[in-house]
């Protein structure tokens, strides 16, 4: 068997793994030599998150990573000595002395360095044209800098080269220069020279692919949103009605031509301006983006996902692919979440037009109030790496590309910098730690890779601890990225699933980037024979991992042919099943939805009062009929506990998306015996009891899974709402949060939340719900796009809580949508009630709010006909079991009701 590589990539923002790297501080123009190293060994300690990689789960294929040659690689190439020129370009593109780019940008310059020394006097912002006249001959002498670099690009393996445009050549312009004015109108090139411009570009990518050269894509237009007046550098605007005329003409024009070149576009400026008009008004509120040259009254400059993949001639031309910058969309705060909402909505955005469209990332650096001032360090270099971060897991972008490649200014654009300005001058060679932060991905994850699930990370943050992954079937690498903006270090287990199957990782390499190293060798993480291993994350830094595997550590994603496991992909789930398994397990998921539901399973505990009430009891509707029931097993529990505290209340079960598997959740509580409510509230369990079963007949053995945090004095109700938008499972339960972990004086109960995907690792807790009081008892359910949320307000009911002790029910768009809206206090007009469970009649459109009734009746059925109402009355005849407490009602099909019924009915 051939010996193999497998990568783990973590990009962290903390301090060790598992084992604390040894840091020695360098200068910020060394090499990545690896420091003098300083193990620390620790004793073991409860991780702070367990992490799942799951290599089954597949989403993009990743293509490239990369950064342009504008505008400093031509002075660079023409005045530079050898020596320096190569060691600049191993840097950039060598796997071996840099961080290993493999995709390079080439700017096809205007001719500004001939025509515009009074507008861009900068010399470094201008550029020159292989073609100075409409009747002139092509000059091939030209750009010799750059073309030195794209030679050294090619030599050092980058497979991806790009010829991009900033401005047409400026015998193409309206006012023979290589920027717009007010005056030129739309666009800058002039009317009907959209066939000479094409033609422009055929000729020169044709000559570079005589030298060696080929060009895989042209990217014709860079950021026509912007109006670009009199803007110091190259540049053009074009509305919408301009952009495609340049589109189409290239792209008839490629078809004619030897070139297997693609067209990249619109390599738009921001986010936002990608959007359509409804995406953009569920981000900003309403209205549509005004920004760039929209202001100018000369068309439109917007929507460029719809007007590019909405017309089936445009969406050949550009390749299924929309190409656009990150700039400006590098932040989240409250209302204004661009890292992850405004990606979240870019990816919907982009599916609406087919699950099989791209994205590439074609430019970014550090803009905003953020992006003046040089600095070296790891703070913009942790910025940029949780940049790529959401791009690469929320926008789901295929390539991520830096702006400018060498920098001499003061501004925080540039992988190297350097004090060069003209011949004559010292060629010094600083290199910033963004550019060894990008090189923590770069380097490792290559194109052809896959990125695959990650779980046990709080994504919602935007900060902390963040995570991806990736596989390459190809190397037969794995690749995981942390990022973490926190100052702590984090204790991580990883476990690796649906990789790896013959075992043969023994050893993660680590790499670090931080204050004191450069992509650097740190020591050796062990792996363990289950496939985990442990590490301690430093603060602050990059690190990468990289394990040895042998041909089959990777398998090939085959199952994105089947059409019947598209649906689960797309949702994001998978459990490490073979692809035999995980086509049976969607064929399974099928058959439920077309064999309809036939009943109802009622789950719920039957109260304190008797030594075996806390425990899980089932009730089996009488057919399709949600008001009538026969208890199962005799009235006696199904499922019990003897664990944590021996007893179990408030059961929540779900159904997978996937149809093949059910798990039950409760609260780890029992009263009977010691009565102690301000026990159970101040010292209780921290932890969820679990089940899984396949059937609904056998459960497995239940386990208890810490989900609550030290300070938490309880972990009351556990519920589950499975997101479709992420293919996760939202677990959410009330908890009294207390100072600190004495738990000591007062506090009051509020909803937290976690994540996971398996029901084995979970994220880090959360605060959902905080409305300054004691609410418990959250359940959900999700109707035409909306989510209806049911709540317990837990004060007194009394003059100024005449709410208390009741159910009041709200509306959000999302689960974490911060805009509810309260429907109805009170729902029910019942007092004293808690524990609602709401679920939807198989028969018709009518839906059930099961309260429980604590003080009296116990559970009490109400229904409607409106979610949107509120107004919700007692069914008037019903047979529930007997002192039925807080539980679930799913929907079961008729296989699945036969089988419940002659397992505990049949003989009775």
């Amino acid at each position: 068997m051939r010996r193999k590589w497998i990568v783990i990539i973590l990009v962290a923002f903390t301090s060790v793994l598992g084992l604390y790297f040894g840091f020695t501080t360098n200068s910020s123009d060394s090499s990545n030599i690896p420091k003098e190293e300083e193990a620390l060994v620790q004793p073991l300690k409860t991780p702070d998150n367990y992490v799942s990689i799951d290599g089954s789960v597949r989403y993009q294929t990743i293509d490239n990573f990369g950064a342009s040659d504008a505008w400093s690689m031509d002075p660079l190439g023409k005045y530079w000595t050898e020596e320096n020129k190569n060691r600049v370009a191993d840097l950039l593109f060598s796997r071996e002395k840099g961080i290993g780019l493999s995709a390079w940008r080439f700017n096809i310059g205007a001719g500004s360095a001939e025509t515009d020394d009074s507008i861009i006097p900068d010399p470094w912002r201008r550029a020159e044209a292989f073609k100075m006249s409409e009747d002139g001959d092509y000059d091939w002498s030209k750009q010799a800098g750059q073309q030195w670099f794209l030679q050294a690009a090619k030599d050092r393996g980058v497979d991806t080269l790009i010829a991009f445009v900033n401005s047409p050549p400026v015998w193409m312009t309206k006012n023979g220069h290589a920027q717009p004015d007010p005056a030129v109108g739309s666009t800058n090139l002039k009317e009907g020279y959209e066939d000479e411009f094409a033609s422009f570009l055929i000729d020169v990518s044709e000559h570079f692919k005589e030298e060696g050269l080929d060009f895989q894509y042209i990217s014709p237009i860079n950021e026509p949103t912007w109006d670009w007046n009199l803007a110091k550098q190259e540049a053009n605007r074009y509305n919408n009605d301009d952009l495609k005329r340049v589109i189409l003409e290239l792209h008839r024009q490629l078809k004619e031509s030897s070139l297997d070149a693609q067209i990249s576009a619109p390599d738009g400026v921001e986010i936002t301006a990608l959007l359509d008009d409804e995406y953009y008004q569920r981000f900003a509120g309403g209205g549509q983006y005004s920004g760039g040259a929209n202001s100018l009254g000369t068309g439109k400059y917007r929507e460029y996902i719809k007007d590019l993949l909405g017309d089936p001639q445009l969406k050949e031309a550009v390749g299924n692919k929309i190409a656009s910058h990150s700039y400006w969309s590098d932040y989240s705060k409250p209302g204004d979440d661009r890292l992850g909402e405004l990606r979240d909505l870019l990816d919907a955005n982009m599916k609406k037009y087919g699950p099989e469209v791209k994205y590439w990332v074609t430019e970014y650096c550090i803009l905003g109030d953020y992006g003046p001032g040089r600095d070296l360090g790891m703070d913009p270099a942790l910025h940029v790496a949780r940049t790529i971060h959401f791009d690469l897991t929320e926008a789901n972008a295929a390539a991520w590309q830096w702006w400018t490649a060498v920098s001499k200014v003061d501004y925080k654009d540039g992988l190297i910098y350097t004090d060069f300005n003209e011949a004559g001058d010292e060629q010094n060679i600083l290199t910033s730690k963004i550019m060894w932060a990008l090189g923590n991905y770069s380097k490792f994850i290559r194109p052809g890779a896959e990125r695959i699930s990650l779980a046990g990370l709080d994504e919602e943050a935007r900060s902390g601890l963040l995570g991806s992954a990736y596989v390459h079937a190809g190397e037969q690498t794995v690749t995981a990225v942390f990022v973490n903006d926190s100052e702590k270090d984090k204790r991580i287990r990883i476990s690796l699933d649906g990789v790896d199957k013959n075992g043969s990782i023994a050893v993660m390499e680590s790499y670090i980037t931080s204050a004191g190293r450069d992509l650097a060798r740190g020591e050796d993480v062990p792996i363990r024979d289950d496939h985990t291993f442990e590490a301690v994350i430093p603060a602050k830094s990059v690190v990468t991992l990289t394990g040895g595997g042998e041909d089959g550590t990777v398998e090939a994603n085959e199952r994105k042919e089947s059409e019947v496991t598209t649906e689960m992909d797309v949702s994001g789930q998978g459990n490490g099943k073979s692809d035999e398994q995980a086509v049976q397990q969607d064929k399974e998921a099928l058959e439920v939805a077309q064999e309809g539901y036939a009943g109802y399973l009622f789950s719920y505990f039957t109260g304190e009062g008797t030594p075996d009430g806390e425990q899980i009891y089932f009730a089996l509707s009488v057919g399709n009929d949600p008001l009538r029931w026969k208890e199962l097993n005799g009235g006696k529990p199904v499922l019990t506990s003897t664990m944590g505290e021996k007893g179990v209340r408030d059961p929540f079960m779900i159904r997978s998306p996937e149809g093949d598997k059910f798990y039950m959740i409760a609260t780890d509580l029992k009263i009977n015996g010691n009565w102690n409510w301000d026990r159970a509230q101040r010292q209780g369990s921290r932890s969820i009891m679990v089940w899984e079963s396949s059937d609904l007949l056998t459960w497995s053995e239940p386990r208890m899974v810490e989900v609550s945090p030290a300070e938490a004095g309880n972990t009351w109700a556990p519920e589950v709402f499975f997101d479709e938008a992420t293919g996760e499972y939202i677990v959410f339960w009330a908890s009294k949060l207390f100072a600190d972990e004495s738990h000591a004086g007062d506090a009051y109960q509020k909803i937290m939340y976690s994540k996971t995907r398996d029901f084995h690792v979970f994220t880090e807790p959360q605060v959902y719900m905080d409305f300054g009081y004691s609410i418990i008892d959250t359940t959900m359910i999700s109707h035409k796009g909306k989510i209806y949320r049911f709540t317990k307000d837990e004060r007194d009911n009394q003059p100024l809580s005449p709410y208390g002790k009741m159910v009041f029910q709200e509306v959000l768009d999302s689960v974490f949508d911060t805009g509810n809206q309260m429907v109805k206090e009170g729902v029910g007009s019942v007092k004293g009630i808690e524990g609602p469970t709401v679920f939807k009649s198989n028969t018709e459109e009518k839906w059930y709010l099961f309260v429980d009734e604590f003080g009296g009746r116990g559970y009490v059925p109400l229904e409607t006909t409106d979610l949107d109402s509120g107004e919700w009355t007692v069914s008037p005849d019903y047979d529930l079991p007997s002192s039925p407490r807080h539980g679930t009602v799913i929907p079961i099909t008729k296989t699945e009701y036969d089988a419940i019924y002659d397992k505990y009915l049949l003989n009775r």
